[in-house]
């Protein structure tokens, strides 16, 4: 990772976009991670089968805070469908990062799968 990149990591995750819990939302899910104790509960609000906003609050590692903020703000406007679709190389790209090491995925994987959850409880 460049070092201007890491900067960017690092100001991302202590200012991380989209935190904090709406007073309005349509679903909601914990999540956790084993790799290393990140936990997040998501919010999100629905358009019809679009997601209009996306939020988080709680803790985790840089890896997972980065991902859960940069996810939050990417599945804006997304037709459900889609997001659920999305997989650990969607993540990678949305972070911009190639390589992340297997006891990493974890932390990188608990905000996609927290929102999965989410929008699995959705009925059309």
């Amino acid at each position: 990772m460049d070092e201007e990149k890491y900067y960017d990591f690092i100001d991302l995750y202590k200012d991380p976009e989209h935190k904090g819990k709406p007073e309005a939302f349509d679903l909601s899910e914990e999540g956790y991670s084993t790799s290393c104790g990140d936990s997040f509960n998501v919010y999100i609000k629905l358009d019809g089968d679009r997601i209009r906003d996306v939020s988080f609050e709680g803790n985790g590692c840089i890896i997972s805070t980065v991902s859960i903020s940069k996810l939050c703000g990417y599945a804006v406007g997304k037709n459900i469908e889609d997001v659920k679709k999305l997989g650990l190389d969607d993540i990678k790209k949305l972070i911009g990062i190639e390589h992340i090491s297997t006891s990493r995925i974890g932390c990188a994987m608990v905000g996609l799968e927290t929102i999965k959850k989410a929008l699995a409880k959705y009925k059309i």
